[in-house]
C-alpha cells in the first residue's frame, strides 16, 4: 500500500528579543493541541519558498520576502497514516505584525524555552536545529 506523502514549509520567525513565534493547532485539525511553527502544505506547482511566503500571508497576515528566508534544514517524519517532508526556514525580517487569521493561539517564546511546549512530533528535529543555531552564535 502506498503511503500518503505531504510536503510542507514551516518557519521560525525570530524577533529582536530572540523570541520565536509558535502556534497552537486547532481542535478541528489532525493532531490537535500541539504547538507548531507557522507554515503549511506546499501546493501543486509551488516550491517550498513560494509556499512559506503564501502561508505566512494567509495565516499571519505578514509579508516575508524571498531574500529574508534562510533555509535551515528539512526533515522526513513518519506518522501512522502518512509521512511528511518539512522544509524548515528561519527569518528575522518581515513586514507587518503577525496576527492569527485562523484563530489559532499564537505565542512568542524565548528560543531556549521551546522544549517546555508540546510541539508536533515532526517538529522535534526542527526544534533541535533551531537550538543549534542559537547555541552556535
Amino acid at each position: 500500500m502506498k503511503i500518503k506523502r505531504i510536503y510542507a514549509s514551516v518557519i521560525a520567525l525570530v524577533d529582536w528579543e530572540q523570541k520565536v513565534l509558535i502556534s497552537l493547532r486547532s481542535k478541528k485539525k489532525v493532531l490537535p493541541n500541539y504547538w507548531e511553527f507557522p507554515g503549511g502544505k506546499i501546493k501543486k506547482n509551488e516550491n517550498p519558498d513560494e509556499a512559506i511566503i503564501r502561508e505566512l500571508k494567509e495565516e499571519l497576515n505578514i509579508v516575508v520576502k524571498k531574500e529574508f528566508l534562510r533555509p535551515v534544514t528539512f526533515v522526513l517524519y513518519d506518522y501512522k497514516d502518512f509521512e511528511v517532508i518539512i522544509f524548515f526556514y528561519l527569518s528575522r525580517l518581515w513586514e507587518g505584525t503577525p496576527i492569527s487569521n485562523e484563530k489559532q493561539k499564537l505565542l512568542w517564546i524565548k528560543i531556549n524555552q521551546i522544549t517546555n511546549y508540546k510541539m508536533l512530533p515532526s517538529n522535534k528535529k526542527l526544534v533541535s536545529s533551531l537550538l543549534d543555531i542559537k547555541n552556535n552564535k
